[in-house]
């Protein structure tokens, strides 16, 4: 009897815990497809066969999405982790470009971040994140038609697109 109880009591602990292991997210912004403050339910899993996240039509996203403006090729973004944990990772692990902007084709390789995050953080809250644009990166996308669209994968499993505009940009 006293076996039974336990095995049951594992299998309701292990059930109950299922629905938090989804609940370390994180997101990047300005991220494609998102107006105003991002919530918890903003922050989705990126892969490489889906880079700006489960569920996001990045066609009907990027027209009225805000850009991050470019120096040159180096850039300023702004993770913000809903919780603490390796889950809600600040800790950008990988990067993808797509110069056209579009989502179509990130094949113009992976951004340098050289201000990153943590890969566990102990609290929530938002970190800045630095990086730079492959050399002789030119974007010709976006809404300006001078915005690349780079994809963010967090060491949690969570990230986003982000347009990067050269516009302006000397």
């Amino acid at each position: 009897m006293f076996a039974k109880s336990l095995t049951s009591l594992s299998i309701l602990a292990v059930a109950l815990s299922l629905p938090y292991q989804a609940l370390g997210h994180a997101i990047i912004t300005p991220a494609i497809g998102i107006t105003g403050t991002p919530v918890r339910a903003d922050a989705v899993r990126v892969s490489s066969t889906v880079p700006c996240g489960n569920g996001v039509d990045v066609a009907s996203a990027i027209p009225g999405s805000a850009a991050a403006q470019a120096a040159g090729n180096a850039f300023n973004v702004t993770i913000t982790n809903f919780n603490g944990g390796v889950d809600g990772s600040t800790e950008i692990v990988s990067t993808l470009v797509d110069p056209s902007g579009t989502g179509a084709s990130f094949t113009g390789g992976s951004a340098t971040i050289t201000t990153n995050g943590v890969e566990a953080p102990a609290t929530t809250g938002s970190v800045p994140i630095a990086g730079t644009l492959p050399d002789g990166t030119v974007c010709t996308g976006g809404n300006d038609g001078a915005s690349c669209l780079v994809s963010f994968a967090t060491a949690g499993g969570f990230g986003n697109c982000v347009l990067i505009s050269q516009a302006d940009s000397a």
